[in-house]
């Protein structure tokens, strides 16, 4: 088999394979809603690619095919374009590249707004944000390392008619995070502000600690709802090499996320597991009988969260004894549950029969919550 435009670069696959399948539901539901919308891209290349046509292997190629496609669906026309995709790249050969594609991607997406900055993002923000006057704006920051996109950049995009993915750069951020790293408090800063970057000098700096702090810097200092991360492991190291932090201020986008994690990281688990095999020289096929022998990290800490919920949906119903809707508590518990809704609907069903919640949705005799449904103790 011939290696693809992807070959020894797996957890970029998976990448880009939740941004496609997050792309299309979101902004065929934001369009039900909202008349327009803006894709940002900050950090947007071409760096690494090997498909150096269709660029089908960048965010640049995937934004442009995936939300075309949603716009011709949707029945949009060329005199009335309501998705504007804006690209920003700062090295100057990479920015060469994006525009000479581009000016052919004009041609070949007549459905699409293309718009192009040249700059480092944290400097272009102001007038990208100024350019960005959609009605609805989805920023991606997916940047080569973990510097240019300080909290004070992210703001001029949050609000209420926003959302937001960051690939937090684990893989880099750990260099920093030892104590005898010269740059780390600067680094810091740079990452999460100056007072979060002081708390966490304070108290101790780990892996995990910034990364908990970054999601307590977007709900706190830039105002979205809820803020999550979807792992993506290094498919020939047993670690987590990207982590996706995705930020929004509606429940829906919280399931529309994790919908597309799981699609993506299954497939990213299980090719993991091939290529394991391959590489091993082992029959691929030996083990195979047995699911833990093709199960990764992402489907084990799936079935350790379906474990949990049970749990967390507890405690949850127990904070907010004036209840919720459903759509508004799994989105709660979603923020740490690698969960789609509908799993933890049936996860609600079972809390009923322990007497635990209300079967309030017998009322309109659905079989389990949907999103509307408001959720309540006995």
């Amino acid at each position: 088999m011939l290696p693809g435009h992807y070959f020894n670069r797996e957890q970029s696959e998976a990448k880009h394979k939740i941004l496609k399948r997050y792309l299309t539901p979101f902004a065929s539901k934001i369009l039900s809603k909202w008349p327009s919308i803006d894709f940002i891209d900050g950090f947007s290349g071409p760096w690494e690619n090997n498909d150096t046509e269709r660029l089908s292997d960048t965010s640049i190629g995937i934004a442009l095919e995936t939300l075309s496609e949603v716009a011709e669906k949707l029945g949009h026309r060329s005199s009335d374009r309501r998705i504007r995709c804006i690209f920003n790249e700062a090295k100057p050969e990479s920015y060469a590249l994006l525009q000479q594609f581009l000016d052919q991607a004009r041609d070949q997406h007549p459905l699409l707004k293309i718009v192009a900055f040249e700059g480092k993002f944290a400097a272009n923000a102001p007038a990208i944000r100024f350019a960005a006057d959609h009605a609805f704006q989805l920023l991606f920051v997916d940047p080569t390392g973990y510097t240019g996109f300080p909290p004070s950049s992210l703001k001029l995009f949050n609000g209420r008619s926003s959302e937001v993915i960051v690939n937090f750069m684990r893989s880099f951020i750990e260099r920093f995070v030892s104590g005898d790293h010269r740059d780390r408090e600067r680094n810091l800063i740079e990452l999460v502000g100056q007072k979060r970057a002081q708390y966490l000098l304070d108290t101790g700096v780990t892996i995990q600690s910034v990364e908990e702090e970054y999601l307590r810097m977007l709900r706190g200092d830039l105002g979205y709802q809820f803020a999550a991360y979807s792992p993506i492991h290094n498919p020939d190291r047993n670690e987590i090499h990207f982590n996706l932090a995705y930020a929004t201020n509606h429940y829906a986008g919280m399931d529309v996320m994790r919908g597309a994690e799981y699609s993506a990281l299954s497939e990213h688990d299980r090719s993991r597991y091939m290529k394991s095999v391959q590489d091993g020289g082992g029959d691929l096929f030996s083990g195979m009988m047995d699911e833990m022998e093709i199960r990764g990290p992402y489907l084990t800490a799936r079935k350790e969260h379906l474990q949990m919920a049970f749990k967390t949906l507890e405690n949850l119903v127990e904070t907010h004894p004036q209840g919720l809707p459903f759509g508004q508590i799994a989105a709660m518990a979603q923020q740490t549950l690698f969960l789609k809704r509908s799993e933890l609907g049936d996860v609600m069903v079972e809390m009923s029969s322990a007497g635990v919640v209300q079967a309030t949705w017998e009322q309109r005799k659905g079989r389990k919550p949907n999103e509307r449904d408001l959720i309540l103790a006995p």
